[in-house]
């Protein structure tokens, strides 16, 4: 998927038989997809994956000149079940009231970095203090730092769940925080890429391709196009609805997972208009007498 359209440019189906194990075929396509991209002259300067190990070794070896970031979708989501799995003790579950907070912290920590680490680096460890009151500190070598928020009324600072600096709370968020696992991957979020509209379009794919069916291997790739030749006509022609005034158009949903209601864009309706371009191109295709038609071999064929 492009970055910045959100359109399928290549897709690879790979079988199981062509790997020794279910944890080798994602390695096997993306090899093999990145490779044909870039034979066919496309310049690749950064690609987004998560931040699986096989992933990163590939990139690092074969393709050193490829600036590999990481989803900070899946990196947040591991983040935030970390934080519920510590926030289960007595002495730490005041970590639960933080959890939303914290995860947003990251999010915006990789937003607002502009691909400068040493920034994102700083923004990120701040939350330790943050979540203490402490909205100045200053490091080991005097350098003073702060909060991005402007400064908290005494209702904020009162109604705010702080957590005590000596606490065991704290103790179990910063090994969290300052993880040195994390933070080697944080300087791969610095540029905030994430697969989002990837994982909408893998959703959407099951409308040709549902999980209860089984295919044969053509039947598969065929429909895989399909549901990409679906997704790249409303990725390009879908626009926000407007009003009668030309306001743009929002609807209210409530979030099961964040139990808040939230505002989400109404698009304009989804189209099909490829599927009409298809059929016109197989009807001229037939009958154009230079191109050869082989007839089916099912009895139930039509002649």
């Amino acid at each position: 998927m492009l970055d910045d359209t959100k359109e399928i440019i290549h897709t690879e189906l790979v079988q199981c038989t062509e790997a020794t194990s279910s944890g080798a075929l994602e390695p096997l396509g993306l090899r093999r997809g990145l490779t044909e991209l870039l034979d066919l002259g496309l310049e690749v300067e950064v690609m987004t994956t998560d931040r699986s190990s096989s992933i990163r070794k590939i990139m690092r070896e074969q393709y050193p000149n490829i600036q590999h970031e990481f989803d900070i979708w899946h990196t947040a989501k591991g983040f935030r079940n970390k934080i519920l799995t510590k926030g289960k003790k007595k002495d730490t579950a005041i970590l639960l009231a933080w959890t939303r907070s914290i995860v947003n912290h990251m999010w915006y920590t990789c937003a607002t970095s502009k691909g400068n680490i040493e920034a994102l680096q700083n923004r990120w460890k701040s939350i330790i203090h943050h979540v203490c009151n402490e909205h100045e500190w200053r490091d080991d070598d005097g350098t003073l730092h702060q909060c991005d928020h402007p400064p908290l009324t005494a209702q904020d600072q009162r109604v705010r769940m702080w957590i005590g600096k000596d606490s065991v709370a704290l103790q179990a968020l910063s090994s969290l925080v300052l993880d040195k696992k994390l933070l080697k991957d944080l300087n791969q979020m610095a540029l905030f890429k994430h697969t989002g509209p990837l994982e909408n379009f893998h959703s959407a794919m099951l409308k040709y391709l549902p999980k209860r069916q089984a295919f044969s291997y053509h039947g598969m790739r065929e429909r895989c196009h399909l549901a990409i030749l679906d997704h790249n006509e409303n990725i390009v022609k879908r626009r926000q609805a407007t009003t009668v005034t030309g306001e743009e158009r929002f609807k209210q949903v409530f979030c099961k997972k964040s139990k808040q209601w939230i505002l989400k864009k109404v698009y304009t309706p989804h189209t099909t208009d490829f599927v009409t371009d298809l059929i016109e191109k197989v009807l001229e295709n037939r009958r154009n007498p230079n191109i050869p038609f082989k007839m089916a071999t099912s009895s139930l064929a039509l002649p």
